[in-house]
């Protein structure tokens, strides 16, 4: 799950010819900056909700993304290599990990084969639709189709799309993946982070409407361009509000609400 390592690590490989022009200073990147990152970022306790420490992880997303595109000018990296976007991918695992394996054991971080529904092969079989999602807090279960083999799927109870800048093209793919997880796993929390925001005010109007994608996070802003660790908080509260939502128990109250009950 720490795709940005493993980023690195690959384009570190000898039969990655791409980079043989900066494979030492890759190493050196990884060793004295990357490890350095990660290990500050690994101590924050994201779980006391203070913004002190939210602060602080801000200005060490800042300070690495600038050391990170200082590296890519440089070396001539281009964007398509995911030198930069596979950083904010492994954010999640900072944030949530402990959240996850600490305090709900019988949930995992995932990031392939998200159940995305069933289908019929030609021979009347029936086949999982599975999909590959940036982030995906969920739970591995057993399920037994016609009687005959046990195949494990993976039910998502959060799925996050990443992205370093969304524009209306890439905008409709995301509702589409997150309609998918949506028709298969009715109750999945669907999410979308990003650096910055290009799609016009009608789309996310539209979009509050459409119920497909649970909310969307910008960390920067035009005329602020530094991460902001007031949105990552609210981020990392909004994704903790739906785990547990999903392990509490829905007592309908006679009178109340019976539909959206606020947990």
């Amino acid at each position: 799950m720490y795709v940005h390592e493993n980023n690195l690590l690959s384009k570190m490989k000898q039969s990655n010819k791409k980079f043989d022009h900066c494979r030492d200073e890759l190493k050196h990147f990884y060793q004295e900056i990357y490890c350095k990152y990660r290990t500050e970022l690994e101590i924050v306790d994201f779980s006391s909700c203070n913004i002190l420490e939210f602060e602080k992880v801000a200005n060490l997303i800042d300070e690495y993304f600038y050391k990170i595109d200082e590296f890519a000018r440089l070396y001539k990296i281009s964007s398509q290599s995911k030198f930069r976007s596979s950083f904010l991918e492994e954010i999640n695992i900072y944030l949530f990990d402990d959240l996850v394996r600490k305090n709900h054991s019988e949930l995992d971080i995932y990031n392939k084969g998200i159940y995305a529904g069933l289908k019929i092969l030609n021979n009347f079989k029936v086949d999982i639709i599975d999909k590959d999602v940036d982030f995906c807090i969920g739970k591995k279960v057993t399920v037994e189709i016609n009687d005959k083999n046990k195949i494990d799927i993976i039910i998502p109870i959060v799925a996050i799309e990443v992205k370093t800048y969304l524009d209306a093209t890439m905008f409709g793919e995301v509702q589409y993946s997150a309609r998918q997880l949506k028709n298969a796993t009715p109750n999945v929390k669907t999410y979308v982070i990003m650096e910055d925001n290009q799609v016009g005010k009608e789309k996310i109007m539209a979009a509050r409407n459409d119920n497909t994608i649970d909310e969307m996070f910008v960390f920067k802003g035009k005329n602020n361009r530094k991460f902001s660790s007031e949105i990552l908080l609210d981020y990392y509260n909004e994704v903790k509000k739906s785990i547990k939502n999903i392990t509490q128990e829905y007592k309908i109250e006679i009178p109340g609400r019976l539909l959206n009950k606020n947990l």
